[in-house]
């Protein structure tokens, strides 16, 4: 997930002391990029840097300069954050955060039982970073049935799940799981739930939650955690076709057929093309060719052809 703030330097320094994550790459935001990405020249800052929990080759964060983003209600809507996995001392790395000024913690440690959605029971903590975008840490305490649950090899692992906040939900369902060719792991719909007090929705208002899955390995990787909900509890801020959101911007996900996705995106009229496939010479792509879209929230996305980078070969 690419996350565009006024304060990158900062943001970066609270990945790298706080997570322990490390640097991938630094690069130029050049033309031909901003291009592909269709944002106006100069909009996202001159240089991107990308960052990792430690050996992942996947569910990186890439930091670039841009507004923040403003919360007037509840949701946030299009992409509102990143969710990781945690491994071990949730607690103890709640309390780390909370000791920067730019960490705003909302929701402190808490258990939750997701088992009657088929899910399982974990802890978790959510709070807002540089960007305004809001960062989850969840760790498990059981395991669901019929599936993976995240695991990592450091303390705070790798992306595993991005939020997408909307109020067309059955379109945005349609065009991940047809138009993409996703597929749902968890279904949820509910009205009054732990949900509602968290995010302090009014009682009685409808809610619907869906995790949907690519191919990437295993089940704990790559989810979209789709959020539906009516249109008074998301903000109404309405996506710049030439701008990055403030916070949570651009999503990367891998193709294994970029041109078949291309004419998919190209011919759902719920999506808006971007750019077309094409190769991008420097790092972390390295001759890899990637377009963008919008979806149908507005969200931006992109599609590569083979992850940034290998995972390292063990010692």
């Amino acid at each position: 997930m690419t996350i565009a703030t006024g304060q990158p330097e900062l943001l970066g320094e609270i990945l790298q002391d706080a997570l322990g994550w490390e640097p991938l790459v630094e690069h130029a935001i050049s033309p031909p990029l901003e291009r592909q990405w269709g944002i106006a020249p100069g909009s996202a800052g001159a240089r991107a840097s990308v960052y990792r929990s430690a050996g992942t080759s996947r569910g990186m964060v890439r930091v670039v300069a841009g507004a923040e983003r403003p919360r007037t209600r509840a949701m946030a809507t299009r992409w509102a954050g990143v969710e990781m996995i945690v491994t071990r001392e949730l607690d103890e790395l709640h309390a780390r955060l909370s000791r920067y000024p730019a960490f705003h913690s909302f929701l402190p440690p808490s258990t939750w039982d997701w088992t009657e959605y088929g899910s399982n029971v974990h802890r978790a903590f959510i709070g807002s970073v540089p960007g305004g975008t809001h960062l989850a840490f969840t760790m498990g305490l059981t395991r669901p049935v019929g599936r993976e649950f995240p695991t990592a090899a450091a303390q705070v692992g790798h992306v595993f799940d991005v939020p997408l906040v909307t109020t067309r939900f059955p379109e945005c369902k349609r065009f991940y799981c047809e138009t993409l060719g996703m597929v749902p792991f968890l279904q949820s719909e509910f009205r009054d739930h732990l949900w509602h007090r968290l995010w302090k929705l009014p009682p009685d208002s409808p809610a619907r939650l869906d995790i949907y899955k690519g191919n990437a390995p295993g089940t704990g990787l790559g989810g979209i955690e789709l959020q539906g909900y009516e249109p008074f509890i998301v903000d109404p801020e309405p996506a710049q076709v030439d701008r990055f959101d403030g916070g949570a911007c651009l999503l990367t996900y891998t193709s294994d057929d970029i041109e078949a996705a291309c004419a998919a995106v190209a011919a759902d009229p719920a999506a808006r093309l971007l750019s077309r496939p094409e190769a991008l010479d420097f790092a972390p792509y390295d001759g890899a060719r990637m377009f963008a879209f919008q979806g149908p929230a507005g969200e931006r996305v992109e599609l590569v052809e083979r992850a940034w980078s290998p995972v390292a070969p063990a010692p």
